[in-house]
Parts: C-alpha cells; sequence; structure tokens
C-alpha cells in the first residue's frame, strides 16, 4: 500500500523509458525549443530524456517540493551551465514571472500529482491550492462530489495561464478525465489553447495503478485557438480513437457523431432527477425475509413499512433486473419535512434509526448539515409517481427502464441512477421506447466519455430533446404524452 507521502504528493516516478517516448513524441511537433521546464521534477526523468534529445542547445529547469530529491540529482553531478534546479512549492510559485524571464520557445514537460483535492483533505494536508471555486460551479454543486478535483488539473489550467503571453507547448501525464476538464476549462472560455491531442498510456504498466491516463499535448498561442482535440491509441499520431470537442459549452465525445445527430439536441420537456441518498446503506437499505427485515450487518429487524419502499439500484437497472431485492427506508417526503413524524407514526422504525444514529448523526456530506435528523436527500414528489423511466448512470450498456411499483408501493431508485417521473405505465412505455431507439443512442453515446466513473449523467440526459426526437421516430397510434405532440 502506497505511504501517506506518496499519496499527499502524487509522488509516482516516471519510468525513464516511458519519459523518452513522451520526448520522443514531442519533438516530432516541437522540434526546437529554447527552454525546457519540469515543474515538478523529482528525480528529473524527464529532463534527463530532454538532455539527452536536445543537448546543449536548451536551457532546462527542475522544480520539485521534495529537497531530498533536488538534492540527489545535484550530487549526482545533474546540474550544469545548462541547467538550473530548485525546491520549489508549486502552489506559492509565481509561474508567470518565471515565463516571462524565458525569451524564446518554451516546453513544459513532466508528470503532475495524480491526487484528488478530497483525498488530501482525507489526509489533512496542506499540500493544496489556496481554496478558489475555480470551476465556476454554482452554489449546490460547489459544495458537493463536482468540486472535488485532481490537483493536476489545477495545476495544469495554472501553467497554461501563466503561459498566456507566451508561444508554448505543454506535454503532460495526468489522469484522461483531467485532460478533458482542462481542454473543457479553456474551450468554455475561448482560451488560448491549440491543436491540442490526447494519447493513451497504459498506467498499469508504468505505475502499477489502475486509471484511465494519458499523455496531454497543447500549444499555448495567443492568436490561435482550436476548439477540438484528437484522441489516440498510444504515443504516436497514427492510431485515432476519437475526437472530442465541446457544443454548447459542453463536452462531446465524438464530436463527428453528434454532428449526425444534434438534431435531437435541445431541451428536457421532463426534468430528469436524481434518485435517493442517504450515505449508510447497511442502515438503511434491507432485505426481507417474511415478515422481517435482515439490514447490511445481518441484523434481523422487526419494522413497520409505513416508511420502507421497494428499491431498486444501478446493478440492478443495469442488468434489468426490474424486480427489485431491497427495500429501502424514506424518512421524508419532501427535503426538509419534519422526521419527527416517525417517531409517533412507525415507533419501532424510529427506535431502529437511533439504534444506528452513531452513524446516521455522523454523515459525513455536507448536504445533511441543518437538516432534521436522519434526512435523506433526493425526495420529492417526483419519487413517489406510480411509474418512472430510469437509468444507471454507472453502466455502459445505456438502456432506459420503465419501472412500476411493488407490494403496492412506487419503486425508488438510488443516488446513482437517473429518472424521470411518469403519472401512467403508457406514458412510462413511450418514453423509455423514444429513448432507446436507435436514433436517441447514437446521439446520447457521442456525448459519453465510456471511462468516467459515472458515463452517465444529467447534464447529457438534460439534453436529449424529446419533442425533436418524437418527430423523427414513427410514433404509435393512439398514445399522447405531455409535451410531446
Amino acid at each position: 500500500m502506497a505511504s501517506k507521502r506518496k499519496i499527499e504528493f502524487g509522488d509516482f516516478q516516471t519510468p525513464l523509458k516511458l519519459s523518452e517516448e513522451v520526448v520522443g513524441l514531442v519533438k516530432e511537433i516541437y522540434p526546437d525549443p529554447s527552454f525546457i521546464v519540469e515543474p515538478t521534477c523529482g528525480l528529473g526523468t524527464f529532463i534527463k530524456a530532454s538532455m539527452n534529445k536536445w543537448g546543449d542547445s536548451c536551457h532546462y529547469y527542475g522544480f520539485d517540493i521534495n529537497e531530498k530529491y533536488v538534492k540527489e540529482l545535484r550530487s549526482n553531478g545533474f546540474e550544469n551551465g545548462n541547467l538550473f534546479l530548485a525546491v520549489n512549492d508549486f502552489f506559492n510559485f509565481d509561474w508567470s514571472k518565471l515565463f516571462k524571464k524565458l525569451d524564446g520557445k518554451t516546453l513544459i514537460v513532466g508528470n503532475p500529482p495524480w491526487v484528488t483535492s478530497s483525498a488530501l483533505g482525507l489526509l489533512n494536508s496542506n499540500n493544496l491550492p489556496e481554496k478558489s471555486n475555480f470551476q465556476r460551479l454554482g452554489g449546490f454543486a460547489a459544495k458537493t462530489g463536482k468540486a472535488n478535483f485532481d490537483i493536476a488539473e489545477w495545476m495544469l489550467i495554472k501553467l497554461i495561464e501563466s503561459l498566456r503571453a507566451s508561444e508554448a507547448c505543454l506535454a503532460m501525464l495526468c489522469k484522461t478525465a483531467t485532460a478533458r476538464k482542462v481542454l473543457k476549462h479553456f474551450w468554455t472560455i475561448d482560451g488560448q489553447v491549440n491543436d491540442s491531442s490526447i494519447h493513451i498510456i497504459d498506467a498499469k504498466r508504468h505505475f502499477d495503478v489502475s486509471v484511465d491516463a494519458c499523455l496531454f499535448v497543447t500549444f499555448i498561442n495567443p492568436i490561435e485557438k482550436s476548439k477540438d482535440a484528437y484522441i489516440y491509441e498510444n504515443l504516436s499520431f497514427t492510431k485515432k480513437i476519437s475526437h472530442i470537442g465541446i457544443y454548447a459549452n459542453e463536452l462531446i465525445a465524438n464530436i463527428d457523431e453528434f454532428n449526425k445527430s444534434r438534431r435531437i439536441d435541445g431541451i428536457d420537456y421532463y426534468k430528469w432527477r436524481s434518485g435517493l441518498k442517504h450515505d449508510a446503506a447497511k442502515v438503511m437499505e434491507l432485505e426481507k425475509f417474511g415478515e422481517k427485515y435482515i439490514n447490511g450487518f445481518g441484523e434481523s429487524v422487526e419494522l413497520e413499512n409505513e416508511f420502507i419502499y421497494p428499491l431498486l439500484k444501478s446493478s440492478d437497472l443495469g442488468n434489468e433486473r426490474l424486480v427489485p431485492r431491497k427495500y429501502v427506508i424514506v424518512t421524508q417526503k419532501k427535503m426538509g419535512d419534519n422526521t419527527k413524524l416517525i417517531q409517533d407514526k412507525a415507533p419501532k422504525t424510529w427506535a431502529y434509526l437511533e439504534s444506528y444514529s452513531s452513524i446516521l448523526d455522523n454523515r459525513k456530506s455536507i448536504i445533511y448539515k441543518k437538516r432534521p435528523r436522519f434526512s435523506v436527500f433526493g425526495i420529492g414528489d417526483y419519487s413517489f409517481t406510480s411509474w418512472k423511466v430510469a437509468i444507471s448512470g454507472l453502466y455502459k450498456n445505456i438502456h432506459f427502464s420503465s419501472i412500476g411499483q411493488h407490494d403496492t408501493k412506487p419503486i425508488m431508485v438510488d443516488d446513482t441512477c437517473y429518472f424521470i417521473p411518469c403519472s401512467s405505465e403508457n406514458e412510462a412505455t413511450f418514453i423509455a421506447e423514444q429513448l432507446n431507439s436507435e436514433t436517441c443512442l447514437k446521439f446520447i453515446k457521442s456525448l459519453i466519455f465510456f471511462d468516467a466513473k459515472r458515463p452517465v449523467n444529467i447534464d447529457i440526459l438534460s439534453r436529449i430533446d424529446l419533442k425533436k426526437l418524437s418527430r423523427t421516430l414513427i410514433r404509435p397510434p393512439d398514445v399522447k404524452s405531455k409535451g410531446i405532440h
């Protein structure tokens, strides 16, 4: 297991062979830099590879927060007239000032830390940038998971912004999702990136980590800008995987396929909802045996049925298992409802919740703060409709399911699923058929990055204009649906 320090500083040293392959590829497209900078150089493999490739024709700068690494490089006689090494805290260094001094073509190369801000928070680390909403998120998104970011994302954005007045090339190893987020950031603000590309690498082979990773290459140019990039299978320009871009400020996974089906891109006539969130599965989710329930701790409990509902999870929807195997305690009809009502209506249920108060009262998400005790999230009138059209957010096989009731109660879905509330079986069946059409699935797949932790999300689903979609399909007779005529 990696040490706390290794995780905190993203300290995974790049093998020299990989550094040499990266530098070899960069030299094909940026053959004559005057300055080469490695902002987090570690043991300096990128500097070594660059010096082997360009020799005395360049000046080299290596920085690292770890004084031990810088001392080791110096003790090996690595520093010379063309190379400057320094101990440097990336987050407190004036990169703009450095780049202004470098009068000539500049190459920024290296491997910034592969760690998230939330992971560092759990370690109580100070190795973080000053807090700021650099992603420009709205109120709730800024409080929840969307505000979590890779430290490398912040670093790459900072470096590119610091190069604003320069002509430069940046070539960095990072998570593939991080590269896309950086591109989206600059494409959205009409930033100065140009001729960008993403080259997939085998992170398991090189770093023994299971993550989708790449070499991210982009050119910083104050005049020329582009808003698309090709993804390549390896460290070459020969095998293209896809062509990504941006449309209406949203990232597109396959811009060529999107352009063929964008006629159904528009507004969501139905509002997509996230499923129920409780952050305490072993307490709140139950299996039923006869008249009793078994919780995630294997405890048999006797509860009233008043606040218990059938539940489908992502794995159920992803595998099209539509008969619920589990149940969930739903403590409210709407967010903010007074949960003390449970004590009178269902005293056994209240006593059960109190018996696990050490878990429920200490849920870490900020969304439970200043809310009634034992609150859940993602709940409203829409949760209790008799029918829903639902989809898992986690699975690559895109399929929409029409789900109704079970044991005379509406079926809930968990917070890794999304759904449209429907008032009748006909309405749900019709919408599911529309969404599962070949036209719609091609459109959705053009938007999805399948290496993402949650390939399907509300932002993607909300782009499906059901009114436009229905006009492209043969409609069944005698079926009408809200707003789709």
